[in-house]
């Protein structure tokens, strides 16, 4: 609760700092969008001309271990070989983001390849999961 009131308060005073100022509103999206939060995004839903993406990153410690996990949400993929093809594709995502964002001190990464309905973009039809080693995908 505490994290996104503070993300409110931060967002609302950015919006109040840039709507007063006589900067170009285009180049700072430019700039958010270049950011490492989106690095990478634009060019994995190329690949299966999704029309969705979420990314997720965590990571996990404690005295006896730790791990980290990238997690891809991609949803109603329009290539025609995708759902025939799905692990290789789920595979060439994966190593299109770690490529492409600079992620590769993670462990695993984690790809979903999800069908939703057309009148309910929120209702899943179908759902595939890929796990990956994050090494195995760089060493390829």
């Amino acid at each position: 609760m505490k994290r996104w009131t503070l993300l409110s308060i931060v967002l609302i005073i950015i919006n109040l700092s840039l709507s007063g100022c006589s900067c170009d509103p285009e180049r700072i999206m430019e700039w958010v969008a270049s950011s490492s939060l989106f690095k990478g995004m634009e060019e994995v839903k190329a690949v299966g001309e999704f029309q969705r993406i979420s990314i997720n990153h965590s990571s996990h410690t404690d005295k006896d271990s730790s791990y980290s996990k990238i997690e891809i949400r991609l949803f109603d993929g329009q290539i025609e070989d995708l759902y025939k093809n799905e692990a290789n594709i789920a595979r060439q995502c994966a190593q299109t983001y770690i490529k492409t964002s600079e992620n590769e001190d993670y462990d695993q990464i984690e790809v979903f390849i999800i069908k939703t309905q057309e009148s309910n973009p929120n209702q899943a039809i179908y759902q595939s999961q890929y796990l990956f080693k994050v090494n195995e995908l760089i060493d390829n």
